[in-house]
């Protein structure tokens, strides 16, 4: 008796030591899953500066950057097939419009041609001898639409082989300078084989892309003052010469400024410049600090301070003056900007504003 009574008293102080343990261990994941959600909370909180817009009175007048690029540009390639013979350019001659640049092998379009022109000459008697016989009812009238058809086919193969020989003398369809040259004595042209890039640098255009409220201010015709990179000093003037009826997938229009290529100051085909745009009178315009956009310049948004979060907002940007943009819609006077630390924020980010 005394020996189960023994047992049972051993069996309820384990039971009870576990118990006591159970309840210690569920205390101490209590305190610990409360400790780490207070500092998940901490690690969660950014520390952010912040900004205000500002609305500045502005300039009308704008510079842009840009690449000289020529009027007049072919990829000039072959329309007919032959090796060549006689070569008339090198490299950086400049050509006039019809000028030779290559001779093709022709002495046999040149034998074919006599021939045919032969054969023409005998189809031309026959129908002249034929619409008489006609004429007299000597022959059908069948036989005369044969004679009249064969006349028209020896013609025909006249002007093919004509056109051929024509073809054979290969010509610069434009004025230009013969740049990157692919064309040497003996080699083969087939339809379509690159001969030459000719350039037209007398006149020369420089593209730039505008917003849409730098674009409508602007006419064709109007002049404009060009800065090339290389004579920083000798403005030259252009006009502009097109702009486009449509934004590109970025929103901007792209406008083309042609001007001469002087003598004093000459320039060529990939140089760069600044254009001046000038215009009269001053406009306001709602800026911030270029760092407070996140996304890009072509998908730009910012975080403005709610409370103690963030909510990201969808802006949309104009020309950028130094090291501020122009904001021209989805932002207010009164909204709070961050302007550093936003590399970590999310929609609904919680900050803590620091000077």
């Amino acid at each position: 008796m005394k020996r189960i009574f023994k047992y049972i008293l051993t069996f309820v102080v384990i039971t009870l030591l576990v118990v006591l343990a159970a309840r210690q261990l569920n205390k101490n994941k209590t305190i610990m899953e409360s400790n780490a959600e207070i500092a998940n909370q901490k690690l969660t909180i950014f520390p952010v500066s912040v900004v205000s817009p500002k609305t500045e009175t502005l300039s009308q007048n704008f510079t842009i950057s840009g690449e000289f690029e020529p009027m007049h540009q072919l990829n000039f390639v072959s329309e007919t097939s032959g090796r060549v013979t006689s070569l008339k350019v090198e490299n950086g001659d400049n050509v006039k419009k019809g000028q030779v640049i290559a001779i093709l092998d022709n002495e046999q379009i040149r034998i074919d041609l006599k021939l045919a022109e032969a054969n023409w000459e005998k189809a031309k008697a026959d129908l002249e001898k034929y619409t008489v016989l006609a004429e007299g009812n000597a022959i059908t009238k069948q036989q005369l639409e044969d004679i009249k058809i064969a006349e028209i086919s020896a013609e025909s193969r006249v002007q093919t082989l004509k056109r051929q020989l024509r073809v054979s003398t290969i010509v610069s369809p434009i004025s230009g300078t013969i740049n990157a040259l692919k064309l040497e004595v003996g080699s083969y042209l087939a339809p379509g084989t690159p001969i030459a890039d000719i350039i037209d640098v007398n006149s020369l255009k420089m593209q730039v892309s505008l917003m849409d409220h730098q674009v409508v201010r602007l006419k064709e015709g109007q002049k404009i003052s060009i800065k090339p990179d290389l004579y920083a000093d000798t403005p030259i003037e252009g006009f502009v010469s097109f702009i486009a009826p449509k934004a590109d997938g970025s929103g901007k229009y792209l406008v083309e400024i042609e001007f001469k290529n002087s003598a004093k100051t000459p320039l060529k085909a990939g140089m760069t410049g600044v254009a001046d745009f000038e215009f009269d009178g001053e406009r306001s315009a709602f800026l911030l600090p270029v760092k407070c956009i996140a996304g890009s310049i072509q998908d730009p948004y910012i975080f403005v301070v709610s409370g103690d979060t963030v909510k990201s907002c969808q802006i949309q940007v104009g020309a950028v003056y130094g090291d501020k943009i122009e904001v021209l819609s989805g932002l207010q006077p009164t909204d709070v900007v961050v302007e550093t630390g936003l590399s970590n924020l999310t929609n609904g980010s919680r900050i803590e504003i620091i000077q």
